[in-house]
């Protein structure tokens, strides 16, 4: 359902969401389930209001049953820009906490509703600094790996920590069961949820690297001017060996050199990728050359 826009941005409640407000609403506990998501939304505006500011284009906001998300065009394309767009979102969360503590001293009378807020926007904070994606904590350990390795390599290492969360949640979940013979439904969900988003991460991967490296010939034909890296290959590299070394912010220039590392010629990032559907990943880079 959509709830009309805030700042430009389309504001989208789910119905699970809906559903989910009606059985608050009947248990008499709407109050709190406002303050929640009250809270989800404050937090994903933070990521769109950043991501406005970085130059990105933000489609809409959506809040779910058990969080939100803010949807960003080409987030994650560039790794510094994901690292302050993810963070954004915890720390709003964490200055929520801040401001609400200083609230019950000031206002003693709402204290125990002051408090309820508080340890929402804690632990929404927490939760989302997991390591694991979707989660913000999972964006920014992966923008933190892609200024070192490739932006396919970094999201696989994120994608595994993930599913050890998941693991660890599911086996706090057996234990539980076990010792106290209660299920504990959060972690669950926790659990499912953070296993099926790292599934989607992976397989959607290969797609966005290649968009990224599409997307920068646009890019250098507005801007005139990009910052670029040189790198020196073989002749007899494999192609996918070389297209792994290109990265989201800068532009690439390959050397070709022969086996006595005599050089042979040189190659753009753009006429890599453009000769990459003819040639293949496991061609010679050498093939490359005109």
């Amino acid at each position: 359902m959509r709830a009309g826009k805030v700042a430009g941005v389309q504001l989208i409640l789910n119905n699970w969401f809906l559903l989910l407000m009606a059985l608050f609403a009947a248990a008499g506990m709407l109050g709190k389930a406002l303050v929640v998501f009250g809270s989800v939304l404050w937090h994903e505006t933070a990521h769109a209001l950043v991501a406005h500011q970085l130059g990105y284009r933000v489609r809409e906001i959506e809040l779910l049953p058990f969080g939100g998300v803010a949807r960003i065009d080409r987030l994650g394309e560039a790794a510094a820009s994901e690292l302050w767009i993810a963070a954004a979102g915890p720390l709003s969360s964490l200055i929520m906490a801040g401001l609400l503590a200083m609230g019950r001293t000031a206002w003693p009378a709402w204290s125990e509703e002051l408090t309820f807020c508080l340890h929402v926007n804690l632990t929404l904070a927490a939760f989302n600094l997991l390591p694991a994606l979707p989660l913000d904590g999972g964006r920014i350990f992966r923008a933190l790996l892609s200024r070192g390795r490739d932006y396919g390599q970094a999201t696989a290492v994120v994608v595994r920590l993930g599913n050890l969360i998941s693991l660890g949640l599911l086996a706090a979940v057996a234990f539980d069961y076990l010792v106290h013979q209660s299920i504990n439904l959060t972690f669950l969900i926790a659990a499912v949820f953070l296993y099926a988003a790292a599934k989607a991460e992976a397989s959607v991967v290969s797609f966005r690297i290649m968009r990224v490296l599409a997307g920068k010939k646009a890019e250098l034909t507005a801007r005139r001017v990009m910052p670029t890296v040189h790198f020196t290959a073989v002749a007899g590299a494999a192609a996918r060996d070389v297209v792994r070394q290109f990265g989201p912010e800068q532009y690439h220039i390959v050397l070709i050199v022969d086996d006595n590392f005599r050089l042979r010629g040189a190659l753009t990032e753009t006429e890599v990728w453009e000769a990459l559907p003819e040639h293949g990943l496991y061609a010679k880079i050498g093939d490359f050359l005109p």
